[in-house]
């Protein structure tokens, strides 16, 4: 077998990374440290909650990698801060010595406010690539942005396509305006976007075009990024951004969902996703144009939510939740009348009960503000579960065909190799086991509750 030239890329790298503390950061740390034989990984993370990020790192990773120490270190530093809040020392160290950059960070929240979405994913990324260009052994930058940036197309190409807002006039008028104001502004200000986050992605994008001025940068845009298929461990998840909603159906708290079932679900498991974004960080360093990698499922290995939703109701009776409010049950509406309707029937009317049910036991009631919270969170992204896109996915297919057998074999993303129905029984157990912190253990009681 030949040796794999990704490897020899990663040998004795500086590696620097925002967003190391999220989902998809968390994975991408214990890949590089168990596949590759980087130098340094060096961790952009806020202090947090009376800690220092350097402890806040060893929270994270010593239960994963406890010899992490001698490879990982926490840099002070948060994206929205003007040059990205470093101290002089970690400045000049991270010009110094990084080689290899991996832009994760943002704020994926479809309802965030948009003046903190455009700091977070337009004016952090800039102070990046400010950054970067001072960096004096620069190989490669990935920035992650997302599959759906342009979800009001029809057909989604590799390109990066022209804002209609310029980063510069987007800034001066929102510094002009406080969340309140631009709360309201917000339908005005987005046009053809539905979300905060696609905006100011696909505003992100159109910067790193305008003035990445020659950086080895690419744009890697995974679909919606879900648990693990096999890597670290089977079916991992820590973040309700991804399977909150199944999350929420099998707690018993979610009832009715905006849903046909048929349209494509542009689902990636993430240790897939970590494996072509430490491919392409590989892809990028040879090549000059800013190469977009469109990585999504539905082109060679499609599935959809009603695939999906035929198998879980039997892995929620196979797995019940000790933690569940209710049995699991839940219908799939596309009548937006029937669907405002039966959120009052069957999620809130229920939520109500609960709430009765703890006042009389001098409780404080909580359960129907949660379900409206829930449910506008199920509403924020009923678009991507009754709508397709077609989308074009030549350069990571090319990138694939470039790597040799032993790079594949180390970082395996053709998504062709997921088995979506193996992948789905097992999906309910990770929810459980990792999202939720409900052990195997209690799975007899719950069993139990379940056939009350």
């Amino acid at each position: 077998m030949s040796r794999s030239k990704i490897l020899d890329f990663y040998e004795n790298q500086s590696v620097f990374i925002t967003g190391g503390t999220g989902f998809m950061g968390k994975v991408l740390i214990e890949k590089l440290l168990r596949s590759t034989n980087v130098s340094i990984i060096c961790v952009l993370m806020r202090a947090k909650k009376g800690k220092t990020s350097a402890q806040r790192l060893e929270e994270i990773l010593k239960n994963e990698r406890p010899d992490y120490e001698s490879r990982v270190t926490a840099v002070v530093g948060d994206c929205v801060q003007e040059d990205l809040g470093l101290a002089p020392e970690d400045r000049e160290e991270l010009i110094s010595k990084t080689n290899i950059v991996f832009h994760v960070a943002a704020t994926v929240s479809f309802t965030e406010n948009i003046k903190i979405a455009y700091d977070v994913n337009v004016k952090g990324t800039k102070a990046l690539l400010d950054l970067c260009k001072k960096f004096e052994h620069l190989k490669s930058v990935v920035h992650t942005s997302t599959a759906s940036v342009y979800c009001h197309l029809d057909a989604i190409d590799e390109v990066i396509y022209d804002h209609p807002l310029h980063h510069e006039q987007a800034e001066s008028m929102l510094e002009k305006l406080s969340l309140e104001e631009a709360l309201r502004q917000t339908p005005s200000i987005l046009k053809k976007w539905i979300n905060t986050y696609t905006f100011t992605k696909a505003m992100a994008e159109s910067m790193i075009k305008e003035i990445s001025d020659g950086l080895p940068i690419g744009i890697f845009r995974p679909a919606i990024v879900t648990a693990s298929y096999k890597e670290p461990m089977e079916s991992w998840v820590d973040s309700f951004a991804t399977l909150g909603l199944v999350a929420f159906i099998s707690l018993g708290i979610i009832r009715v969902v905006p849903s046909k079932g048929s349209c494509p679900m542009e689902l990636v498991p993430v240790d897939l996703v970590i494996s072509a974004m430490i491919a392409c960080a590989w892809d990028i360093s040879h090549k000059d144009p800013i190469l977009v990698y469109n990585y999504v499922s539905s082109i060679d290995n499609p599935t959809t939510f009603g695939d999906f939703l035929k198998i879980h109701k039997t892995q929620m009776c196979r797995y019940p939740l000790s933690k569940a409010v209710w049995a699991p049950q839940f219908t799939c509406i596309t009548n937006p009348v029937w669907y405002s309707l039966s959120k009052i029937l069957y999620n809130r009317t229920l939520a109500l009960f609960y709430d009765f049910c703890h006042i009389l036991t001098l409780k404080k009631p909580q359960m129907l503000g949660r379900i409206i919270k829930l449910e506008e969170i199920v509403d924020s992204i009923a678009l991507f579960l009754n709508r397709s896109w077609k989308f074009s996915n030549g350069n990571v297919k090319k990138l694939w065909d470039r790597m040799n057998d032993e790079d594949r074999e180390l970082f395996p993303f053709d998504i062709r190799m997921v088995n979506w129905e193996t992948y789905y029984r097992n999906l309910q157990k990770g929810i459980r086991v990792y999202l939720l912190n409900d052990p195997l253990s209690t799975l007899p009681e719950a069993r139990i509750r379940m056939e009350r």
